[in-house]
């Protein structure tokens, strides 16, 4: 992936400034630091940073077709534009290079918009009054309105409810993501959106025989590059299977990166050496103690492969959100179901008597599963599964943000979750709401992560192919006995190693809840809400901080708290970024911003 920006007028006579662009440009080099370019048509002009990955010296952007009358900034891979080019050749079309986007270009020329859903990979196309960038700190840099870039007070609620924000929404007003699976068109000023893929227009009914082949292959296509590339191991399932998956395809050296901790009891670097030994791979290790808090382990890891000269990596990211691999899945289901059997049992005077007594206990680990479960609050599955798994749930939100305790904070999700519910099984339905929210956010984070240490990431689970098998899978073949990704677990058998299959799930995760109470204190008290600082109350999180310090664990709660003071200084503050931050900077800007 690459930084891309652009600028469009909606007045034709207003000609862009070139300056601006290079200020956009400026702060997306963490993205591409091997080549610049920009390029202005009057009221339009594009930018472009680029990470050298295919066609190292030709793939210079922005790129024009022969006769320069359309032009492209693209942030992406494109693993099958081979396929392409004889057919495009074959029309008249003339290669300069050996580049995915010169295939992009063409595609477009023959086909219009339409040409997207012919491609596989991963891609941010835009069309540009429009500004876009890769990263909203770019947006920032040139904004000349005081509404873009302040904060959307209204979207507050929701980001503390989930941790994420649903649909195309942003913390920041005016501005506004492209949605996965969309093109957003731009003509004078107008813009539309059209989706062009959708995992249940391309899914037909599956059963779990075809899992390998379909993920080798995946892994195979996006191994494309002109430069040396690795995998991010855990030593977890997902990331072992990927290691595997480049072994059957005839990957002799394979460079493995894992992250681990000076507390031995958190580190899971034993389990990633374990695979490394299996599969002979050139491994390559970072450990992190308590003084490294915010030099995020994904940027670490990152920052390790990049120092290595690797500079594309693979990842086992999507796994658990296609087949059911988190544990709250088969939770979610327990409390439909038992919800709906409580429902029918004495009267409802009784079911309120006792969400009353739920409600009047305190924070400690029983108390709060129970608040969260179909006992503890009204009947309805929807709302009972996304304040199951609320960060900021219930009295939690009110007393946070007293200002706005009345205010619904799932609007989107409810109605993306309802009308998943609509069209699918009730586990599929809450898989599609995964990836669609808190999937989305987590790759938005991986990608920031990666790329500020100017390393590309690839995830094979979330090839089109394989999200579109999985969604004809029945529940059966990703949930059974209360464990998940039975149709994974099945091919990984003989593949992985036995300690892996049995193990449970592992991932690169940072031992916060003890940071929280140790090293981490201090930035806790150095971004605790100030007294101008509004919506958070301050005594609220200060009792959170009192209480977690004990031995409550409010992990989850504080970080969250945490990232949000950290980002709103940095980014809302007068003296916003103008130039590249150092790399420690950029790690925390990458999470947070």
């Amino acid at each position: 992936m690459c930084g891309i920006c652009g600028i469009a007028h909606g007045a034709r006579e207003r000609a862009v400034d070139p300056a601006l662009l290079e200020r956009m440009c400026g702060l997306l080099q963490h993205r591409g630091p091997d080549d610049q370019g920009i390029v202005v048509r009057g009221s339009v002009g594009l930018g472009h940073r680029r990470l050298s990955i295919v066609d190292l010296s030709g793939g210079h952007q922005p790129m024009a077709n022969e006769d320069g009358t359309v032009w492209v900034s693209f942030n992406g891979e494109i693993y099958n534009h081979q396929d392409f080019r004889p057919s495009l050749t074959a029309a008249g079309h003339t290669y300069r290079t050996r580049s995915d986007t010169e295939s992009l270009l063409h595609l477009y020329e023959t086909h219009g918009w339409e040409f997207v859903r012919k491609l596989r990979g991963n891609a941010v196309t835009r069309a540009g009054d429009l500004l876009f960038a890769s990263e909203i700190k770019a947006l920032l840099a040139c904004a000349s309105s005081a509404e873009l870039g302040s904060v959307d007070e209204a979207a507050i609620p929701e980001y503390f409810a989930n941790g994420f924000l649903a649909r195309d929404r942003t913390l920041f007003r005016g501005v506004r993501k492209v949605r996965p699976g969309t093109v957003l068109c731009w003509h004078d000023g107008s813009i539309a959106e059209h989706t062009y893929w959708n995992p249940d227009d391309w899914s037909e009914s599956s059963n779990g025989a075809g899992f390998w082949p379909r993920f080798a292959g995946a892994v195979e296509s996006q191994l494309m590059s002109d430069v040396p590339l690795g995998v991010f191991l855990s030593g977890g399932l997902d990331s072992s299977l990927v290691v595997a998956a480049m072994r059957d395809r005839g990957v002799e050296r394979i460079s493995t990166f894992s992250v681990g901790y000076t507390d031995a009891t958190a580190s899971e670097l034993p389990h990633a050496r374990a695979v490394a030994r299996h599969f002979r791979t050139d491994a390559h290790e970072v450990v992190l103690d308590p003084r490294d808090f915010f030099a995020q382990l994904l940027y670490a890891v990152s920052r390790l492969a990049r120092d290595a000269g690797v500079k594309v990596v693979l990842a086992g990211e999507g796994s658990d959100e296609l087949f059911a691999g988190y544990g709250r899945y088969a939770r979610g289901l327990l409390n439909l179901r038992a919800g709906d059997l409580y429902a029918r049992l004495g009267p409802e005077r009784l079911r309120r008597a006792i969400r009353a007594r739920i409600g009047r206990m305190g924070d400690r680990y029983v108390a709060s599963r129970l608040k969260r479960s179909f006992l503890g609050r009204p009947p309805g599955f929807v709302d009972v599964y996304l304040e199951a798994f609320s960060i900021f749930a219930g009295e939690h939100r009110a007393a946070l943000l007293p200002a706005q305790a009345g205010v619904d904070a799932y609007v989107a999700e409810r109605e993306l979750l309802d009308a998943a519910l609509y069209s699918q099984n009730p586990l599929e339905a809450i898989l599609r709401f995964d990836q669609a929210t808190y999937l989305e956010e987590l790759l938005i984070k991986q990608d920031k992560m990666s790329m500020a240490a100017s390393v590309e990431s690839r995830v094979p689970f979330l090839d089109q192919g394989i999200v579109a098998w999985a969604a004809g899978l029945g529940p059966r073949e990703k949930l059974r006995g209360g464990r998940g990704k039975h149709v994974v677990r099945m091919a990984a058998r003989g593949r992985v190693p036995d300690e892996v299959l049995r193990g449970p799930k592992r991932g690169f995760l940072v031992p916060l809840a003890s940071w929280l109470r140790g090293p981490g204190q201090p930035w806790l008290e150095e971004y605790a809400p100030r007294a101008d600082e509004e919506p958070l109350d301050r005594g609220y999180v200060r009792r959170l901080m009192r209480e977690h310090a004990a031995g409550i664990d409010h992990t989850d709660r504080l970080w969250l708290i945490l990232a949000f003071q950290v980002w709103r200084r940095i980014m809302t503050t007068s003296e916003r970024p103008r130039v590249p931050v150092p790399a420690g900077r950029q790690a925390v800007e990458g999470v947070l911003a």
